[in-house]
């Protein structure tokens, strides 16, 4: 299947969570905030939301500084 993530294009398999492809994308968890199809996905409800076809992801990751 297919979606946008970030605005761009990537080829998922099918039955992939939001858990799922946020770890196949290597970042933690716990420091980004994840929306699906413009609607924010709180934390601990990722891993039951089954991504669709067409689905638009967007992936913000929060990053310390000084």
């Amino acid at each position: 299947m297919k979606i946008l993530v970030n605005g761009e294009n990537k080829e998922l398999i099918e039955q992939t969570t939001l858990e799922e492809l946020i770890q196949q994308l290597g970042v933690r968890k716990e420091t980004v905030v994840a929306e699906v199809n413009r609607r924010i996905v709180q934390l601990d409800k990722r891993s039951g939301i089954q991504l669709a076809d067409g689905d638009q992801v967007e992936l913000i990751q929060f990053v310390g500084g000084g």
